[in-house]
């Protein structure tokens, strides 16, 4: 008979081998569960300072293509040239908006610095017990806002007026106006009661706006100097074609100008077996090589009568370039 007193001592082996893979799982588990975290924390964090330099970068390198496309724009229209036709690659049109942005953006720095120093001398007239001089910087302070203010609506409702004023006036008391009136309104009333330091969803609601309406306006003039940029470096550029590479053409066939280019010279090659060039033109300046092609402009350039001259720039025309 069997014995009820002793415990039975055989196990199964299937039950074995479960309690081994269980104690195999529960220790690899404790050993590779702490390391993910660390893992992920590290990639977020990485991605996260990626996103924190390419993302001022890529505003940075979008405001320089637009600034250098609108720049380029108005400088070869006054050639008659159609920027599409030049081909120009997004490298060339960033370094000619760094060009065009350095101005702006020093004179945004300058006035930066002038509006924290006004800040602070405001500050600090807050703060004597009588502050009757700074209510009436308040005072002043508003009236200009609202001047300028007035100014940026009749730039903006008259178009007569922005086609004829300096460039970036209505941008720039469109910038300025109304931030000035409410800086003006505040420091008035901060002349008569203290000055609290309480946050509300309205304040910060008529920041961002404000914040929103000098972006805009700094935006707007950047934009009116880039282009007024683009005209002057053309009208410089016109006049100083005598500095530019001469260029003389070897042609199979006469180019159609108009009668009387002054400077533009076309006259017949002596005839030869093996030459299929039958015209040289002279006279003609280089302007631009882009997309494959040259353009070229005569020496002598009026708006109203010069032409610009496209001929490709491969072996179906012999070139030469001369010094200017």
């Amino acid at each position: 008979m069997p014995d009820d007193h002793h415990p039975d001592h055989h196990h199964n082996p299937d039950d074995v081998l479960d309690d081994d893979i269980d104690t195999h799982h529960d220790t690899h588990h404790l050993m590779t569960s702490p390391a993910a975290p660390s893992t992920s924390a590290t990639v977020m964090s990485r991605l996260e300072s990626f996103a924190t330099i390419a993302a001022p970068t890529t505003l940075v390198a979008a405001l320089l293509f637009y600034f250098g496309y609108v720049s380029t724009l108005v400088r070869y229209e006054y050639f008659g040239v159609d920027l599409n036709a030049l081909d120009l690659s997004t490298t060339e049109l960033l370094l000619l908006g760094t060009e065009v942005i350095f101005p702006p953006l020093a004179g945004l720095l300058v006035l930066i610095v002038l509006a924290l120093v006004a800040h602070r001398a405001v500050k600090s007239l807050l703060e004597r017990p009588r502050p009757r001089t700074a209510k009436l910087v308040a005072i002043l302070v508003m009236v200009l806002g609202a001047a300028l203010f007035a100014r940026a609506a009749v730039g903006i409702l008259v178009v007569a007026v922005s086609r004829k004023e300096f460039p970036g006036v209505t941008a720039m008391s469109l910038a300025l106006g109304l931030p000035l009136l409410v800086y003006g309104a505040w420091t008035y009333r901060n002349t008569t009661t203290r000055p609290r330091g309480t946050h509300t969803k309205a304040n910060a609601l008529l920041v961002t706006a404000l914040v929103a309406i000098v972006v805009l306006g700094l935006f707007w003039a950047t934009n009116n100097f880039a282009a007024a940029y683009g005209r002057g470096r053309a009208a410089e550029q016109a006049a100083e074609l005598h500095t530019r590479p001469r260029v003389v053409l070897d042609l199979e066939q006469q180019l159609y100008l108009p009668e009387g280019l002054k400077g533009v010279h076309q006259f017949p090659l002596p005839n030869s077996e093996n030459q299929h060039f039958r015209v040289r033109c002279q006279g003609l300046r280089l302007l631009i090589e882009a997309g494959g092609r040259l353009f070229l402009v005569p020496e002598e350039w009026t708006p109203a009568t010069a032409r610009t001259v496209v001929v490709p720039y491969d072996d179906s025309v012999r070139i030469q370039f001369l010094p200017g």
